[in-house]
C-alpha cells in the first residue's frame, strides 16, 4: 500500500493529544463531582450519564478521527491493469550543419529557422520513434530512435555548424549514416527528413538514396535556401560579422542545388519540398507522413495502484454516526429503594 498525499500522516500525532484531551476532561469531571460528597452515593444518585458510555464515545470520535486521516492521506493499493497500444512510423530527421546554413535569406537564418520547425514538428509527433542525425563534410547521430520528445529537442537545441569539425555537405555520408539508425530487417514504415541546402554536395548521395529505397525508406527533402546566391556571415574575434571570402577575397555565395534533393526523394517514392520565407514547409510534409501506413510499434502492460481513500472515509462516518446514536445517558432510571447503609 501506498500513499498519494502521505504529509497529511502527521496529523495522526494529535491522537495522543486527544486522549489526553478525553482523559483530563474525565478526571476534572471525576473532582468536581467528589466536591458533592461521597463518589460512590453520587454515582448512584446521577441519572444523567454513564462514564463507561462517555468512554465508548471519546474512542468512536478518536478511531473516527484517524481514518479521517488516513483518508485525507489517499491511500492505494491493488492494480488496476491497461493494455497501452501505440502506433507510430521511424523517423530520421536529418539536419545540415554546414556553414553555408548561417545564410540569412530565410530570417534569423537557414539552421536557426530549421530547428525552430522541427522543434514544431516534433510537438505534432504521437507515438513515433524519431532520431536526429547532423551532417556537414561528415555525418553522425545526435540522438537515436527515441519516443522521448523532450530529450530529442534537448538534443535538437545544442546543434550548430561548430559540432562538425569537416566542412561541406556529404549528403551520402548524411543518408548513411541515417540508414543506420533503423531496425535492421524492415522493409517498411521508415521514413528519412532530409533538410539542407544541397551545395557543395560531395560523394554520391544517389546510391545511397536507393540503397535506403530497397530498405523500405522513404526520404522526404526539403531545401532551405534562396536559389539566387547569398553570402554566408561568419563571426569574427572582433565581434562583429565578417562574410566568407574565397582565397581572392571574393565574397563565397551560397546556392540553393535543387536537383539533387529532387532526385533523392524521388528515388524513395518521397516528395521534395521548397522551403518559403514563411515556412519550411514541414506542415505539408508532416501530412505526407501521417498518411501512411503505421506500425504497432509497442504494446505495454502497466499496473497501476487504485485509489482507496473510500474506505477509510466510510468507516470514519461509520464510526462518527455510531457515537452519535450512543447516548450518554443511563437506559435505566435509578428509583429510590430506600435508605442507604
Amino acid at each position: 500500500m501506498i500513499y498519494r498525499s502521505p504529509h497529511f500522516l502527521y496529523l495522526l500525532c494529535a491522537i495522543p493529544l486527544l486522549v489526553l484531551f478525553y482523559a483530563f476532561a474525565f478526571r476534572r469531571k471525576r473532582a468536581m463531582l467528589r466536591k458533592f460528597g461521597d463518589s460512590g452515593l453520587v454515582q448512584k444518585l446521577s441519572t444523567m450519564t454513564a462514564a463507561g458510555r462517555q468512554a465508548t464515545k471519546a474512542a468512536l470520535v478518536i478511531t473516527a478521527f484517524a481514518f479521517m486521516v488516513l483518508a485525507l492521506a489517499r491511500p492505494m493499493w491493488g492494480t488496476a491493469i491497461e493494455m497501452m497500444h501505440r502506433k507510430g512510423l521511424d523517423i530520421v530527421l536529418v539536419l545540415d550543419l554546414s556553414t553555408s546554413m548561417l545564410a540569412e535569406d530565410i530570417q534569423p537564418c537557414r539552421i536557426r529557422r530549421a530547428k525552430y520547425e522541427i522543434s514544431k514538428l516534433i510537438d505534432r509527433l504521437t507515438g513515433d520513434r524519431v532520431a536526429i542525425v547532423g551532417f556537414a563534410g561528415s555525418a553522425f547521430v545526435q540522438c537515436p530512435m527515441t519516443t522521448d520528445y523532450a530529450a530529442l529537442k534537448m538534443f535538437l537545441d545544442v546543434l550548430d555548424p561548430s559540432a562538425v569539425a569537416t566542412q561541406g555537405t556529404a549528403l551520402g555520408a548524411a543518408i548513411e549514416r541515417a540508414r543506420g539508425c533503423f531496425t535492421p530487417g524492415e522493409n517498411k514504415y521508415k521514413v528519412m527528413v532530409l533538410i539542407t541546402d544541397g551545395e557543395d554536395n560531395e560523394g554520391d548521395p544517389l546510391s545511397q538514396a536507393q540503397k535506403a529505397a530497397g530498405e523500405g525508406v522513404i526520404i522526404y527533402t526539403l531545401g532551405i535556401g534562396a536559389k539566387g546566391g547569398v553570402p554566408i556571415p561568419l563571426s569574427s574575434n572582433a565581434g562583429g560579422v565578417v562574410y566568407k571570402k574565397d582565397r581572392n577575397g571574393n565574397p563565397v555565395l551560397t546556392t540553393l542545388n535543387e536537383d539533387v534533393l529532387e532526385e533523392i526523394a524521388a528515388s524513395t517514392g518521397g516528395k521534395y519540398f521548397h522551403s518559403t520565407g514563411s515556412g519550411l514547409e514541414l506542415d505539408r510534409i508532416y501530412g505526407e507522413i501521417n498518411k501512411l501506413d503505421k506500425k504497432e510499434l509497442q504494446s505495454r502492460q502497466f499496473g497501476r495502484y487504485s485509489e482507496q481513500f473510500m474506505w477509510p472515509l466510510g468507516l470514519a462516518l461509520l464510526l462518527l454516526t455510531a457515537e452519535y446514536f450512543i447516548s450518554s445517558r443511563r437506559r435505566k432510571k435509578l428509583t429510590w429503594d430506600g435508605r442507604f447503609e
